[in-house]
This record gives structure tokens, sequence and C-alpha cells, in this order.
């Protein structure tokens, strides 16, 4: 811990904080984005075509609403209430998906894809917020900021592998939720 602490005491307040938040705000979009296409065939039984279509739609709303969540931070919420607006619908998102039925699926998926489009943006104009633009030490800053994306994706992918490999959806989305 003492290389975090050396290696964030020269940042701005927060931005170790927002590291943090940004592995586990990952967590649940790569559980769901490793899982969705398994569990909607085999959990909930849906055709392989109707399950891959989902996920093509859920790929394509889910950078669709980043958009539509910068401009939302951007012009008329703070970024601090909506990262916290968009944190407790994927958390309600991943909740309803952990129930197993078909209309909470559908119910769950897109309070989770709500919440995170309004999530990443935040994230980084929160960061962004931390720094002048001439400061040196913000490239840094995001460097750690997507260091701590990829091991939210990296032990999301991984925790969702077990769980797939023992077809233990619900346990697994409830590990999401509480990521989240």
């Amino acid at each position: 811990m003492n290389f975090f602490t050396r290696r964030f005491a020269k940042a701005p307040e927060g931005t170790a904080t927002l590291f943090f938040i940004q592995i586990f705000s990952t967590l649940g979009f790569a559980v769901l984005y490793s899982t969705l296409v398994l569990y909607a065939t085999k959990h909930l039984q849906l055709p392989v075509r109707t399950a891959t279509t989902l996920m093509g739609v859920f790929g394509a709303f889910n950078y669709g609403l980043h958009l539509f969540g910068g401009y939302l931070g951007g012009r008329f919420l703070s970024n601090r209430n909506l990262f916290v607006g968009g944190m407790a619908l994927q958390v309600f998102g991943c909740a309803c998906i952990a129930t197993g039925t078909l209309a909470l699926f559908y119910v769950g998926l897109a309070f989770f894809l709500t919440g995170s489009g309004l999530n990443v943006t935040c994230i980084n104009m929160m960061l962004t917020q931390r720094f002048t633009p001439e400061d040196p030490r913000r490239e840094g800053a995001f460097l750690w900021n997507y260091a701590g994306m990829n091991v939210g994706f990296f032990v999301g992918f991984s925790v969702a592998g077990h769980f797939q490999a023992t077809e233990s959806y619900s346990s697994l989305f409830i590990f999401a939720t509480l990521g989240n």
C-alpha cells in the first residue's frame, strides 16, 4: 500500500478515491458484458440468435448512453450527483437480473445500461475537474484511471468465468451488485 500512498500523494485530493471507484464501477459492467449471452441462452433459455442480438443492442446502447450521460453531466446536473444516481441504477439493475426471471432481466438491463451510461463520463469529468489544463500530473491521473478500469475488467471477467463454469448466475449477479 506504500506504493499507492506515494503515487497518489502527488495528486490532488480525491484522485486516489476515483481510482478505486473506477475499479468497482467497471467490475459490474465486466461481469454483465462477459456473461450476457451465456446467461440468456443457458439460464433464461433464449434462442442463440436472440441472445446475440441482445448483446449487440447492449453494446450499442452502452456507448450511446455514454454520450447522453456526458451531455446531462455537462449541462444540467452535477457529475457527482449523476454518478451516484448512475451507480444506484447499476446496483438496482444487477439485483433485478439476479432474480433470474425474464421480465426482470429486461428491466435490469435497462436500469444497468442507464446507470452505466451515466457513470463513465462522470468519472472522467470528476477527474478532469481536479486538474488545470496545464497541470503535468493530469496525464498520469488518467493513466491511473484507465489502469483502474483494466483492473476492474480483469477481476470482473475472472470472477465471471468461475461462476459461468458452475452456472451459478444468480450468485454472480449478486456479486456484481455488491461490487457496485
